[in-house]
């Protein structure tokens, strides 16, 4: 799934730290290469919304790629930097759609996700089936 984040001379990657104001790199923490890892680690640098939104986009991605993969991870994932932002109310709420709410949810090429965040000033994301509120409160709570 690197290959497909990373995408052709890195523009996935490089669209997602435009969008979100990030850097981010895939990095080697075990010295182990090649592809016979289970995982690789992506080092993702800036504010707290910023990293919050590149990571869920990589992972909506990942779990195109590898379904069920969220599941292994879903709680180190919710509970990331968890009341690390200046209010302290920072943090994750989630909600699980069928098939048919999730295509309703998303709208014409992601519409209604981008005018949920918008209007709510959360970051919004569907990973598979799950979609993730990540913000302050009463971001989460406009959500």
């Amino acid at each position: 799934a690197v290959g497909f984040v990373t995408g052709r001379a890195g523009n996935f990657l490089r669209s997602i730290e435009e969008e979100w104001s990030t850097l981010m790199f895939f990095c080697e923490v075990d010295g182990s290469r090649g592809r016979g890892r289970e995982h690789e680690k992506l080092a993702i640098f800036g504010d707290v919304r910023g990293r919050r939104g590149s990571e869920l986009k990589v992972l909506s991605a990942v779990e195109t790629k590898v379904p069920g993969y969220l599941e292994k991870i879903r709680h180190e994932v919710l509970d990331r930097d968890k009341g690390k932002d200046e209010t302290g109310t920072w943090g994750t709420d989630s909600m699980t759609f069928k098939d048919d709410e999730l295509s309703y949810a998303l709208g014409k090429q992601g519409g209604t996700r981008k005018k949920l965040e918008r209007s709510s000033q959360a970051v919004v994301q569907y990973v598979g089936n799950l979609a993730l509120f990540s913000g302050t409160k009463s971001e989460r709570r406009r959500a």
